[in-house]
């Protein structure tokens, strides 16, 4: 085989080559263009159906794969990746933080009676992931909720007990400085014992018994008197720590 007859070989298969990238390049264009196709329609659908989305788990998941495969975020109503949703990412024309922060006063409300108006973050946490079946509502997202409702002075700010635990105070609660020593030595169980708290507090048994029984009646601690185990103090605000 001559150089011309190379020269021109090398040229057929250049232009094949051109051609066949060009037919690649409009496949992939038009695989984007349905995939926004798709997208939109997404859109549309969970603007329709979004609070039956939403109360289902298994519509949910459902919608969840849908929006995997069309490489978006599983949170309904978020349609680009980021760190954490903003306030115009729209789910039943509330923004994420919006409907975020009432359901976590909703949590707050229903659990008043039980807890003395106060409850831990991990609670909260916990409690919010039940609610939203499916959805996995990080504790970043959570807190940035809370700062919301803070900087509306809806509720106080986070009180941090010396263990760590970050307990949210849905009415205006002023605890004592012996009542926030009960709720740190309680925050490594969720309970204690008059015993435990004089052994820990070195405080003497009237103390104790005095401060205990003002958390009692304030809501704050159930008393919970067994044969077989004694009297122990629950403070339902910790939750399960």
């Amino acid at each position: 085989m001559g150089l011309r007859d190379i020269e021109r070989k090398l040229k057929i298969n250049s232009a094949y080559q051109r051609k066949e990238a060009e037919v690649i390049l409009q496949e992939i264009d038009q695989m984007i263009e349905n995939v926004e196709i798709l997208k939109e329609q997404l859109k549309k659908f969970e603007k329709e159906h979004g609070k039956e989305i939403k109360d289902n788990r298994d519509y949910y998941e459902k919608i969840a794969l849908v929006r995997e495969e069309l490489g978006l975020p599983t949170e309904v109503g978020v349609y680009e990746w980021k760190d954490s949703p903003s306030l115009k990412d729209r789910m039943g024309g509330k923004g994420y933080y919006e409907e975020l922060a009432d359901e976590i006063l909703k949590i707050g409300k229903s659990h008043m009676a039980n807890t003395g108006g106060m409850i831990s973050l991990a609670e909260i946490i916990l409690q919010i992931n039940k609610i939203r079946p499916g959805r996995l509502v990080s504790p970043k997202d959570v807190k940035k909720s809370l700062e919301t409702l803070v900087d509306a002075e809806v509720i106080q700010p986070l009180r941090k007990l010396p263990s760590g635990v970050l307990i949210v105070e849905f009415i205006a609660i002023e605890l004592s400085e012996d009542q926030q020593t009960v709720l740190d030595i309680a925050s490594r169980k969720g309970f204690l014992t008059r015993e435990n708290l004089i052994l820990v507090s070195n405080w003497p048994p009237e103390r104790a018994t005095r401060i205990l029984n003002e958390m009692v009646d304030n809501g704050i601690a159930l008393k919970d008197e067994s044969y077989h185990e004694g009297t122990k103090y629950w403070f339902p605000s910790l939750g399960q720590q």
